[in-house]
């Protein structure tokens, strides 16, 4: 009866596809018992899909898509036949790789490889602090299984074995990789390219390994997934599987990603020895089936009913619980200082910000890739988390920016929780898919990048930004903040607090002047920071580039010419307000001028023309600040005599 419900699973990828004429089946071929165990030893609820213990379930291996789908309509997911056969269309619910918040029981948007891994090991970090916080004697509200399924190409991809390497180091006993090792990538053979022994590296990485020699055993693959749940580590159930398994092009690389034709469907059915009409559940299944679901149901009840006795026992934490995603909200005008400073160093005040929040929001995670000295993002007076201090709220996560991109964004898609980290925004690069795959779900993690600009000067051009800006704000969803002063960065933490939506923080490592930010004014996103009524000229600039526009404008000032100045710390926020307030700060009817240390081209829509934008166009510089500032004509006097030259031309 399961290889009938496996085959149906089987069967059915491939009938999507087919529909579809584009779609993986390769991997639902081989890898339908993992997905079908899984699933079936799972902790869900499919009629409360997102309810906060439920088993966290992600296909890192994304062009499993029909796979998945065709199991959460299986076991009673909102997900329905006119979907499976819309499988890869415009606005369907069923994409060609997995989107959360479009199909109920998708944990995670998957697709770019290896991502899946980092933001699984996130969410069994969130599940370990959650764990521990709310437990009460025997009672534990928040107590589940992360379980992801990976293909070969996962294992490759450096995020994984980043993210591995850090799941080993904290123990997270309730992570479950399931491996569908088929030895097939889309050029061919794994020995191609690969030569490793996996069981020896996990083994190595400090995590428990069971290996499964018979990946269409599904009583193997069960007592693997029940032997993990017991381990004190972190566990990799190594599935040796068979690409295309029943279909005529099986164990052929060929299967990876070309649709099985009808004929080919027919004949996979006969190799299966499977007649149930095409997307019809097997009726000879139906009632094992059923006991499957009212095991869960039953599950899922007497879960409900230990929240009942934790309600009455423990109603604080109760209702601390269920307000989980409400602790974010706080009064963030308290923060602002009684008086302005002189200037502005962002680290140190940023680290102030960051740790007047301990207390405020209880559920916030900061941690940084081996740079807390510098980013200063670490709550002073607490310790690490790891796996004998579950609840410290400091996350190390040694130089691996590549999973410290995914890992938080796994936590903060757990739910309840919201994660900070942090790196010089140089190495932004290296975390590029995690903070696009944050954006495209709209998953609000808190990514706060110092050492901004060229300004970083003795460290030389590796370790000066340039191209990082516009990357970050290329991405739709994202918020890009870049404050000059304490008023400003405030306005950022409030902004990210209270959206749903990712934030880019960028903060100069040099101490800069004084500016007289503004901040409710900021949460507009730009706006004008010098009160100038009869301006000749507007120049708009951002972060450390604002205390220089204003010298610039003194300078210009003596010569008669009277500047506005903007300052525009998120330039996603200006463009989301009324045309009429847009033009109100940027007046384009006199000239505009834009200075920002970084090769963005996004100042080209306010400036009046190409000449008026003063940017960097090629790399940095080893040297002095100053002197490298005065090398690519960021001061104030070379700056002031270029818009005076300009005017007069």
């Amino acid at each position: 009866m399961e290889k009938e419900l496996i085959n149906f699973l089987r069967v059915t990828s491939c009938l999507e596809i087919e529909k579809a004429n584009s779609g993986h089946p390769g991997v639902c071929l081989g890898m339908a018992p993992m997905a079908y165990e899984v699933f079936k030893h799972a902790f869900l609820n499919p009629l409360e899909p997102n309810f906060i213990n439920r088993d966290r379930i992600v296909f890192s291996a994304g062009h499993a898509s029909a796979l998945l789908y065709a199991t959460l309509h299986l076991f009673g997911f909102d997900v329905n036949v006119e979907d499976l056969q819309n499988f890869r269309q415009l606005n369907s619910r069923t994409s060609g790789h997995p989107e959360k918040g479009l199909t109920a029981g998708v944990d995670a948007s998957t697709g770019p490889l290896g991502q899946g891994v980092g933001m699984a090991v996130g969410m069994a970090i969130a599940e370990s602090f959650l764990r521990k916080k709310y437990q009460r004697d025997s009672l534990q509200p928040i107590s589940h299984f992360t379980f992801c399924l990976v293909g070969d190409g996962d294992l490759m991809e450096g995020v994984s074995l980043e993210s591995i390497s850090l799941a080993g180091h904290l123990r997270l006993n309730k992570l479950i990789l399931l491996y569908d090792k088929n030895d097939i990538t889309i050029e061919g053979s794994t020995s191609n390219t690969n030569s490793e022994n996996v069981e020896e590296k996990f083994l190595a990485e400090n995590w428990n390994v069971i290996s499964v020699l018979n990946g269409n055993d599904e009583k193997e693959i069960e007592n693997a997934i029940l032997s993990a749940k017991k381990s004190e580590l972190p566990s990799i159930i190594i599935v040796k599987t068979k690409i295309g398994f029943g279909s005529d092009l099986e164990n052929n690389a060929t299967v990876h990603g070309k649709p099985l034709s009808c004929e080919q469907i027919l004949n996979l059915r006969k190799k299966l020895n499977y007649s149930t009409p095409d997307f019809k559940f097997p009726a000879k299944s139906k009632d094992f089936f059923q006991s499957i679901l009212d095991e869960k149901e039953k599950e899922y009840s007497d879960y409900i009913s230990m929240i009942e006795e934790y309600k009455q026992k423990f109603p604080k934490e109760y209702d601390e619980i269920d307000r989980l995603e409400e602790n974010f909200d706080f009064d963030f005008a308290s923060l602002l200082p009684k008086e302005k400073d002189k200037d502005f160093n962002g680290r140190n005040k940023g680290h102030l910000l960051i740790n007047s929040l301990f207390d405020a929001i209880p559920n916030l995670l900061s941690g940084s890739a081996d740079l807390s000295p510098s980013t200063r993002t670490n709550f002073d007076g607490c310790g690490l988390f790891g796996h004998l201090n579950l609840t410290n709220r400091n996350l190390a996560f040694g130089i691996r920016e590549h999973a410290m991109g995914a890992v938080c964004g796994g936590i903060s898609l757990h739910g309840g929780l919201r994660a900070l980290c942090s790196t010089f925004l140089a190495f932004e690069n290296y975390m590029t898919p995690a903070i696009r795959l944050s954006a495209f779900m709209e998953n609000p993690v808190l990514f706060y990048f110092t050492h901004d600009s060229i300004s970083v000067g003795e460290d030389g051009p590796t370790h000066q930004p340039i191209e990082q800006i516009a990357t970050l704000r290329a991405m739709p969803n994202l918020n890009v903040f870049r404050p000059c002063g304490v008023e400003e960065m405030i306005a950022g933490f409030e902004t990210f607090f209270k959206n749903n939506l990712p934030m880019a923080m960028l903060i100069p490592r040099q101490t800069t002047g004084f500016c007289h930010d503004n901040f409710e004014k900021a949460k507009h996103g730009g706006y004008e920071i010098s009160n100038v009524k009869n301006f000749d000229i507007t120049i708009v600039s951002t972060g450390s580039e604002v205390a220089l526009t204003q010298k610039t404008a003194d300078i210009l000032k003596k010569k008669n010419i009277f500047a506005k100045i903007v300052s525009m710390p998120c330039v996603e926020l200006f463009e989301k307000e009324e045309k009429g307030y847009q033009n109100k700060v940027v007046d384009r009817k006199k000239p505009v001028f834009c200075i920002e240390c970084s090769g963005d081209n996004i100042w080209y829509k306010f400036a009046t023309s190409n000449e008026f934008v003063f940017k960097m166009d090629t790399f940095g510089k080893s040297g002095k600040m100053e002197d490298v500032l005065d090398y690519f004509g960021f001061t104030p006097e070379k700056i002031a005599m270029k818009i005076e030259k300009l005017l007069e031309k």
